[in-house]
């Protein structure tokens, strides 16, 4: 069998205290014909020793220091690196679930993307199961059918790289958005499944998360989240219309653009503003905005939840300069009523 079959890239940045139980997640495996990719993030606490060990005691295990640059860098860095036919991402605060490998491994049997489920715990405490609904191998003519089949609400089984196995080849020239510390696993994720030609879903849980209060991306009403947004919209649009394309008859992708594009992200932005002062609030943001919710050419104000009701009156009066001074005089009543609360 050949020694490196799935290359694990894990991006490791001042995880001291949640390392050995991810890495030994992996020894926990059955399976072994893998290659571990630690990529040392620029750490200040012990995790570069604790990543060091590893590579010292077991040739499966490689670690590569580098000056912090962000986990897309990281990542990027271990896809430089990565050698096996096959790409598994864990996050180094997380874990695999046992017979992970295994079941991921025997389950594939040539598609260019695997997704499988996963349990999230919230101190310790198991919260929820994501997974698909069956083991079902999407070729060809079925592509559009794994979408129908898999899109849910937020997309929570496609957003993030982790839980999957990507193609190496398949990936090929595609890296992680460098710019942006928001959204851009979900945005590799889907340029990745706009290339695929099958897709293979496994019903089972094979990946452990952890969610802790004050990780990455819990901060979304800051003025540097609405500038991370700005840049993924673009991306994240032109991907969807890419898929669109390919799916023209798929009830799911076609709402995608208007249910998570306009409906998750252009409407929290539009909430910001309404309710927060910032500087973020210009006449050329809210064209922006405007301009990419015009590509949904049958948008109504009614067409997503009730409290976004206004917001969509806003843009269907279709003056951003009156939307501005709209927003700064609920931000300002906003802020009063807090202060007074």
């Amino acid at each position: 069998m050949d020694k490196c079959r799935l290359s694990i890239i894990i991006p490791v940045y001042n995880v001291e205290e949640y390392l050995d139980r991810c890495l030994g997640s992996i020894l926990d495996q059955d399976f072994t014909s893998y290659e571990v990719i630690l990529v040392d993030d620029g750490s200040t606490d012990s995790s570069p020793l604790i990543c060091d060990r590893y590579s010292a005691t077991d040739s499966r295990f490689r670690t590569l220091h580098k000056p912090n640059g962000g986990v897309s860098s990281a990542r990027n860095a271990g896809l430089e690196l990565a050698k096996g036919e096959y790409i598994m991402f864990l996050d180094s605060d997380d874990a695999l679930l046992p017979y992970a490998l295994d079941d991921m491994m025997e389950v594939v049997t040539g598609e260019d993307m695997v997704v499988a489920g996963y349990a999230a715990f919230m101190g310790g405490v198991p919260v929820r199961n994501v997974r698909p609904r069956a083991t079902v191998s999407y070729r060809s003519a079925d592509y559009p059918k794994f979408f129908q089949d898999n899109i849910r609400r937020n997309c929570e089984m496609l957003d993030a790289p982790w839980s999957k196995l990507f193609k190496r080849k398949t990936i090929g020239s595609t890296r992680f958005n460098e710019e942006l510390s928001y959204a851009e696993d979900k945005l590799f994720v889907f340029t990745v499944m706009a290339k695929c030609s099958s897709i293979k879903t496994f019903s089972g849980d094979v990946y452990a998360y952890y969610m802790r209060p004050g990780s990455l991306g819990s901060d979304i009403r800051s003025d540097r989240h609405i500038q991370q947004l700005y840049v993924f919209l673009p991306l994240y649009a032109k991907v969807l219309m890419s898929i669109a394309e390919r799916c023209p008859n798929t009830p799911k992708v076609l709402s995608l653009y208007r249910r998570d594009m306009i409906g998750r992200y252009i409407c929290r932005m539009l909430n910001i503003y309404m309710s927060r002062r910032t500087k973020m609030l210009t006449r050329d943001n809210i064209a922006i905005l405007y301009r990419h919710m015009s590509a949904d050419r049958s948008l109504g104000i009614f067409s997503i939840r009730a409290g976004q009701i206004f917001n969509l009156l806003l843009y269907k009066i279709g003056r951003p300069g009156f939307t501005v001074a709209v927003y700064k005089v609920t931000a300002f009543v906003s802020s009063v009523f807090r202060r007074n609360k």
